[in-house]
């Protein structure tokens, strides 16, 4: 198999993990709506912090840090990293849409600030793999 290959299985597999990440994270918002135990502090609450910050720094480095040198250059090329931006740039938007949706449902039923930073933070990011992963699997 040429770099080549390599680099577009790659890539596709890449899209495929960040596609199941944005489901987990939307999931994880649903069932732990409501709980305080995975907003306060303890090992629940840092579990969230954990989560984001690991999809944050993977979306942040395209995917990871094991393909060195050619493969590395050919897996973010330059479309990968305008999908990137494009979904980075997505991710942004959806999280003000998803704080101002936040804001106005917290007029008719109370939201608890934890569960409302984790649908902020959760949605934006989940926004941004989906968009990465549709963007890499539509133009390859």
């Amino acid at each position: 198999m040429t770099d080549i290959e390599q680099a577009e299985r790659m890539s596709r597999g890449r899209a495929a993990v960040m596609a199941l990440a944005a489901a987990v994270l939307i999931l994880n918002i649903v069932l732990q709506y409501g709980d305080a135990e995975y907003a306060g502090a303890g090992p629940r609450g840092a579990s969230w912090l954990l989560l984001i910050g690991l999809w944050t720094f993977i979306l942040w480095n395209a995917g990871g840090l094991r393909p060195r040198g050619r493969l590395r250059a050919l897996l973010n090329d330059e479309l990968s990293l305008q999908n990137r931006g494009r979904a980075l740039g997505l991710g942004f938007y959806a999280a003000v849409l998803l704080a101002l949706a936040c804001y106005v449902v917290n007029w008719r039923l109370p939201v608890a600030t934890g569960d409302a930073l984790k649908i902020v933070s959760g949605g934006a990011m989940a926004a941004a793999l989906l968009r990465y992963a549709w963007l890499e699997w539509r133009l390859r």
